[in-house]
């Protein structure tokens, strides 16, 4: 579990858990998502199968279980998670990928281990027909499952399981990573770390697509004209934003981040901001704008992005966000 960021205490954890024989039959890592809860989930699953005879050298990444699961094809290693063009996890899937395929023997080593992402996305079914499963765990198998959202989570299910809920990790150590492992400049390091907001694997997707970098850019830019234009041009931008619906929520989120941070100028906490390469239109932003308009406008997003998880009109939960911000007066 070397390549697990951020999380020393579950990797010590679990590792205790190996050593002494106290494994459990089922385990729920929870956290935000890319905080790392995949690459802990591979990292244990992996040393419940490596073969050395040193628990606490596993994963030894010698032996021939270790390479399979590097590999990504150790029959008894399962990773179950909802199709791309999927919205849930069907009982279907469950029963077919995980109730079966447990009630088997594992077919080279010692154990069976399944990880299923999303867990948050199963259906009632699937999580019913899950559930029979952790009632009555077979003697040789580990479930891991992984959620973004714990709360969501039928209480039966997570009563059944071993909780480890990740934390975000570390600002300077995601920037350390960053500036080790990437190539990125001290500055592009700096700014994804807060970006991050702790979670290691958004930082990485990141720092390899630089598509991202400059859709984010589109999403600053965007907003600073929109404060300056008028009720047409607003409208006409939530026309053309609502029929992008997979950019909706990405550029909800930026501005957010925005916002933050035009509030956090205005009360003497600049140092914490996280657009960090914008920092003179922050600092002119903030005294521009009164701190009743920017917490304002911070409400009104996050507000928005929280109506559009319940299936409101997103253009018209659009067209009132861009015409209840404020506007500036060009000079």
């Amino acid at each position: 579990m070397h390549n697990v960021i951020g999380h020393d205490w579950a990797v010590q954890w679990l590792r205790e858990t190996l050593v002494n024989d106290q494994v459990r039959h089922a385990y729920c890592i929870t956290g935000p998502a890319n905080v790392g809860k995949m690459t802990l989930a591979l990292g244990f699953g992996r040393a419940l199968l490596c073969t050395a005879a040193d628990p606490a050298r596993r994963p030894c990444e010698a032996c021939a279980a270790c390479h399979k699961t590097a590999g990504g094809f150790h029959p008894d290693l399962r990773v179950i998670a909802p199709p791309a063009d999927a919205s849930a996890l069907s009982v279907e899937m469950m029963r077919e990928s995980v109730v079966r395929e447990a009630a088997l023997s594992p077919l080279v080593g010692q154990r069976k281990v399944f990880i299923i992402a999303q867990m948050h996305l199963a259906t009632t079914a699937a999580a019913n027909a899950l559930l029979k499963t952790l009632e009555e765990p077979p003697a040789a198998v580990v479930i891991i499952l992984l959620s973004d959202r714990g709360d969501a989570l039928l209480p039966t299910l997570v009563s059944r399981c071993q909780v480890v809920s990740l934390r975000p990790a570390p600002q300077e150590l995601i920037e350390q990573h960053l500036r080790t492992h990437h190539d990125l400049t001290a500055a592009e390091a700096t700014l994804l770390a807060r970006l991050s907001n702790g979670r290691l694997g958004y930082a990485k997707q990141m720092a390899a697509d630089r598509a991202a970098w400059e859709q984010r850019r589109q999403q600053l830019d965007d907003l600073a004209g929109l404060l300056t234009a008028s009720r047409v041009d607003r409208l006409t931008y939530a026309a053309n934003l609502a029929g992008h619906a997979d950019l909706v929520v990405a550029t909800l989120h930026t501005w957010q981040s925005w916002w933050r941070d035009v509030w956090l100028c205005q009360h003497g906490a600049a140092a914490h901001a996280i657009n960090v390469d914008r920092t003179a239109l922050l600092t002119a932003q903030a005294q521009r704008l009164s701190a009743a308009q920017t917490r304002a406008s911070l409400q009104m997003v996050r507000r928005t992005a929280q109506l559009l998880d319940s299936n409101v009109n997103v253009r018209l939960a659009l067209d009132v966000l861009l015409l209840r911000l404020p506007r500036l007066l060009i000079h």
